[in-house]
């Protein structure tokens, strides 16, 4: 029953499975199975990765308010994730404006993965530095940047998670 799985997961964890299983208009195999696969794989990635930016810049008091991105100076691990990132954007406006949905929410689900797996598992010791040197400010100015860029592009497809998160991060 769609119902059930609305109650217990929410609409944006069914939003998702619809959009990243296949196209929309095919059918799909809809199951309680299916819509965890899809919190597991982006739902939970993405706010795992909101709740380690957001716990590191209270415990720093961090503001991105008050710095910039100096994009010419950034280390090598800052300007790949900002690449991929617009690279990100640029790929997924094109899907949407062809219509293929599916395509567009896996390229978001697969950022999401690498800006977790790759970014934020080789940075931590970035954030975790006693000082608030450029350093740690790159670091936490380009998870920042990344962060609110990807609330932007995911909230057509998880509208209510991207809200909480977008009002909370910027």
């Amino acid at each position: 029953d769609p119902w059930d799985i609305l109650n217990k997961q929410g609409a944006d964890a069914a939003r998702w499975y619809f959009y990243s299983a296949n196209q929309p208009w095919l059918p799909s195999r809809f199951s309680d199975e299916a819509v965890n696969d899809g919190i597991k794989k982006f739902i939970g990635t993405y706010w795992n990765t909101y709740s380690f930016y957001v716990m590191y810049a209270d415990i720093d008091e961090f503001d991105p308010n008050k710095y910039k991105l100096d994009y010419a100076n950034l280390g090598v691990m800052d300007k790949w994730v900002l690449s991929k990132l617009n690279t990100l954007v640029k790929n997924v406006r094109a899907k949407m404006d062809g219509f293929d949905i599916s395509a567009a929410a896996r390229m978001i689900q697969d950022f999401t993965e690498e800006l977790s797996n790759w970014y934020v598992r080789l940075n931590r010791d970035r954030f975790w530095a006693g000082e608030m040197d450029k350093d740690k400010t790159d670091a936490f100015m380009t998870l920042y940047t990344a962060l609110e860029t990807l609330t932007r592009l995911a909230a057509p497809f998880v509208p209510f998670v991207t809200e909480q998160v977008y009002q909370n991060i910027v």
